[in-house]
């Protein structure tokens, strides 16, 4: 990668722990739901009204963590492998059988998607930098990669110094 300048650092995603953090998620959604659903068949056959806003919002948060979670473990399994590698003038993504090139040129702009929250950290989501390329492709660095907030600033540092 000459073409990128020297090697800075090299930057693994954790698929494992992407997986395991889905798996709960899915654990741990799916009985809440379940639970939510009985809770409304119940109250139905009962002839009791009122809490339906309640049991709505435990189904729809059961699914919403359910859902999650499978995107989680779909993204392990799909991005298994994935790398960053960061040289002075760009750095490289590589998952799987995929390979790209990214000199800092060709970014057209770094998005900051980090969320400050607990779900979000558990989810990953507590670093999130969406880089834009200008052939129109976007490339995802969120919290399941090892030092991915270092890995982040750096890349906001050189865009933010190109312009």
């Amino acid at each position: 990668m000459t073409e990128l300048g020297a090697y800075v650092e090299r930057f693994e995603t954790n698929t494992r722990s992407r997986a395991l953090r889905g798996v709960a998620a899915i654990v741990i959604g799916v009985p809440i739901s379940v639970a939510g659903v009985l809770l409304f068949v119940m109250a139905q056959e009962s002839g009791t009204f009122g809490g339906e806003m309640f049991i709505g919002l435990v189904i729809g948060g059961g699914l919403g963590l359910a859902l999650m979670g499978g995107w989680a473990c779909w993204h392990a399994i799909g991005k298994r492998g994935e790398t960053f590698t960061l040289y002075e003038r760009g750095f490289v993504h590589t998952w799987r059988k995929s390979t790209t090139i990214v000199p800092w040129i060709a970014v057209e702009a770094a998005v900051d998607h980090s969320k400050k929250n607990v779900l979000a950290k558990a989810l990953g989501g507590d670093v999130g930098c969406l880089v834009k390329l200008t052939d129109g492709r976007k490339i995802l660095i969120n919290g399941f990669t090892e030092g991915a907030a270092v890995l982040a600033h750096d890349i906001f540092e050189a865009v933010g110094r190109r312009t």
